[in-house]
């Protein structure tokens, strides 16, 4: 069953319990998830609102593409922890024969590209998080000022957290030379949600005279 469908104590409780699902990446799944609600809650907040008419189809455009992508890291949760039992399975095949082998090392190649590009997809969502949240605080209800904050600490920490999975995974220096430009473009976008959320941290604290 999904962790969707269950209670959020029971995903908190497996984290915490010795067994490799849910780990890191479906963690900052969810925290972005979580930046993208507090996204949502902002706008909900200035829509509706007489004093922000003015700004209310913008807000409303941006309220629908933090819903999309709120939907987007849900999906990732989920697809990261299929990604980890996928490489396991694969792990556990028999390698008995030179058959076996190279259906066990085929399998494991694919397993852990996949258990790589979730995590990486992870940053990307939160980068695209992060830019929609520093519009949405230029338009939003000042008194949300703090949530948007705080969505914008949980969009960074998700991009921290799933990007520090990919550089494990492409850690070991390849022929190709695709891990080393995989590390570079994962780290450019941990840069990238960090100025971003600098931005907004900075504008929140002005508006609170903090």
């Amino acid at each position: 069953m999904s962790y969707l469908d269950q209670p959020l104590r029971q995903f908190i409780e497996d984290l915490a319990a010795r067994t490799p699902t849910p780990g890191g990446g479906s963690a900052s799944a969810l925290l972005g998830a979580l930046g993208a609600a507090l996204g949502n809650m902002a706008a909900a907040f200035t829509t509706g609102n007489d004093k922000f008419k003015a700004v209310e189809p913008a807000v409303a455009r941006l309220n629908e593409k933090l819903a999309a992508l709120r939907a987007r890291f849900a999906v990732l949760l989920n697809r990261d922890i299929e990604a980890y039992n996928a490489y396991a399975a694969a792990r556990n095949m028999p390698k008995n024969t030179l058959a076996a082998k190279q259906a066990r090392s085929a399998a494991l190649r694919a397993a852990k590209e996949t258990a790589t590009a979730v995590p990486e997809e992870i940053t990307v969502a939160a980068r695209e998080g992060l830019q929609l949240a520093v519009e949405l605080s230029a338009l939003a209800n000042p008194s949300l000022a703090s949530d948007l904050a705080a969505a914008a600490y949980c969009l960074e920490a998700a991009a921290r957290g799933a990007g520090i999975q990919v550089l494990c995974n492409c850690a070991a220096a390849d022929r190709e030379g695709r891990n080393a430009m995989r590390r570079t473009a994962v780290l450019e976008i941990i840069q990238q949600c960090q100025a971003s959320r600098r931005r907004i941290h900075t504008a929140t604290t002005k508006m609170l005279g903090v």
